[in-house]
């Protein structure tokens, strides 16, 4: 925090540490994973909630939990946000200090990434699908290990065409390189596959 004045008075490990020591001092806000060991965020939070309902609580995960938020859209003076230390601060100086961060677009910006990620997935796997027999054949020679040269004198191809190939195929899945390439290959079974 930019001002010298706010500093976090308590680390905890885990719910039940954090449970424990609450009682030792009046928090401006508490900041909570909501999937933490031994005692769970959310247990840590209703647990709060029941002597307390005016301490802002702000409680982040990885990524969006539409169930989490449900439950956490329930319970007063709470912020669920992404694990992002920038954020949580911009959520701290500007709801709970002031009232100038929008937390409602923010929130309804984040209930969306979900669904950016599934489409992704669903290009990739429908990607996939399309590999021909080519395709995979030349991702398998690169998995075992043959060099552009060599995967070229197997299919009778020059060496800038199989360059072009493999740059194409790597564009095509989302991937960087050859080694992400090969890494896809073993992940995704085209190793041992029969095509």
């Amino acid at each position: 925090m930019e001002n010298p004045f706010y500093m976090a008075i308590n680390d905890c490990n885990n719910g039940h540490e954090l449970i424990n020591r609450i009682y030792r001092r009046q928090e401006d806000v508490f900041i909570i994973e909501l999937f933490m060991p031994v005692l769970s965020g959310i247990e840590a939070i209703r647990y709060i909630r029941k002597n307390n309902t005016e301490t802002p609580i702000i409680t982040y995960s990885g990524t969006y939990q539409e169930d989490m938020a449900e439950i956490l859209s329930k319970i007063p003076n709470i912020y669920y946000c992404e694990k992002k230390s920038c954020l949580i601060k911009e959520i701290i100086k500007g709801k709970v200090i002031s009232d100038t961060f929008d937390y409602e677009a923010y929130s309804q910006k984040w209930e969306q990434q979900p669904l950016a990620v599934q489409e992704y997935m669903n290009r990739k796997k429908q990607s996939e699908e399309e590999l021909s027999p080519t395709e995979i054949q030349l991702m398998k020679f690169c998995y075992e290990g043959f060099s552009n040269k060599e995967i070229g004198e197997k299919l009778n191809l020059s060496n800038r065409t199989i360059d072009t190939y493999i740059n194409r195929l790597t564009e095509k899945l989302g991937l960087k390189t050859k080694l992400h390439l090969i890494r896809y290959c073993v992940e995704n079974g085209y190793y041992n596959s029969s095509t």
